[in-house]
């Protein structure tokens, strides 16, 4: 992908344009991070790459998405922005000639260190030696930038804990006097923003940064316990009290919910038939509980068909289809607890007894 991009550049700039590799991706390699996230910015405008690739682009704002030999890249055109609304997004986008302007309006500057054509780092801002330094910096007054965005301040937090990076105090104490602006933010953003911390195995240090900055009411989160590093987003969710604000898929929510379940009733035989075996595992990483392998191949039963008896049989004992999947779900607890031989006939004196008055 870095090759193709490389190449990608050569053509911008053989047809009279600057164009740069630019943030997160340089950043992580600096860093020996593989990273398959590739932004590049140029002086070129979103109609003028089209033509030159012979391609209709989207036009965000000076913002595309193209793919080039199989891969997919975001194109920005050298710009700077101005009037933030909503603490989020800029209201006008103006473009300008030079990667000097341009890297004006970014956020830190370990995101503002460039790469060019000849895979030469362009550095103009010192970001390769904060990064040699473990320090985050803000680009130009650290005040401004978190009121002209608020989601900087979740950012910061997550680059300092990720990348082990120490807050410069400029930017510490703009944080402590900004803080409240999260709360301008969606719910769905906040989100996103915790999701990708929440899958690496700084969650913690992340979460003493949130403790730290008093911010666990205005993000509407806590943890009831010490958190169990996963590396899993959803685990991470299932150990935290959190408000009804934030949405989840239906995925997330049904993964949610069975990882809270097997952690309050610990794992045993009837747990290991009842949920995904990659959920058990996820749960078992927090409750640290006996081999799951061996507690499955222990099992009784695996499935309602090893229950020695049919839908017709029971159906035929209590004459009553709406309560077929209740006696199912009884007998399947019933026997993996041992206190049910799974044999036919003490099947039947088992249903007889409970459900036939």
């Amino acid at each position: 992908m870095y090759d193709e991009a490389i190449k990608l550049l050569n053509i911008l700039e053989e047809n009279g344009y600057k164009a740069y590799i630019i943030g997160g991706y340089v950043r992580d390699k600096l860093l020996g991070i593989i990273n398959d996230d590739i932004d590049i910015v140029t002086s070129a405008k979103p109609s003028e790459i089209g033509d030159i690739f012979n391609i209709e682009l989207n036009d965000n704002y000076g913002s595309v998405k193209m793919s080039f030999n199989g891969y997919k890249y975001d194109i920005t055109t050298f710009r700077k922005e101005s009037n933030y609304q909503d603490k989020r997004r800029p209201e006008n986008v103006e473009y300008v000639l030079t990667l000097e302007e341009d890297i004006k309006r970014r956020d830190f500057t370990i995101n503002a260190i460039a790469i060019d054509k000849n895979e030469e780092y362009i550095d103009l801002l010192d970001g390769i030696t904060d990064l040699k330094n473990k320090v985050l910096k803000c680009i130009g007054n650290s005040d401004l930038k978190l009121k002209e965005d608020a989601l900087r301040i979740l950012r910061a937090l997550r680059f300092s804990s990720i990348y082990d990076l120490k807050l410069d105090k400029k930017l510490e104490d703009s944080i402590m006097q900004n803080k409240n602006l999260i709360s301008n933010l969606s719910f769905d953003r906040i989100k996103k923003e915790l999701d990708t911390v929440f899958s690496t195995d700084k969650v913690n240090i992340y979460l003493n940064m949130i403790n730290y900055f008093d911010l666990y009411k205005t993000l509407q989160i806590e943890p009831k316990n010490d958190v169990i590093i996963t590396n899993n987003y959803l685990s991470v969710w299932a150990q935290l009290k959190y408000s009804d604000n934030y949405k989840f898929s239906n995925y997330e929510k049904i993964y949610i919910d069975n990882i809270k379940e097997i952690i309050k009733n610990k794992i045993n035989s009837y747990t290991v038939y009842k949920y995904d075996k990659d959920i058990i595992k996820e749960a078992n990483k927090i409750i640290k509980c006996n081999d799951i392998d061996q507690l499955y191949n222990n099992l009784i039963i695996k499935s309602k068909k090893d229950i020695d008896i049919t839908y017709d049989e029971i159906l035929g004992i209590i004459k009553d289809k709406s309560i077929i999947n209740k006696i199912y779900i009884d007998l399947e607890k019933q026997i993996l607890y041992n206190n049910l031989n799974n044999k036919k006939k003490d099947i039947i004196s088992y249903i007889e007894g409970e459900y036939i008055e």
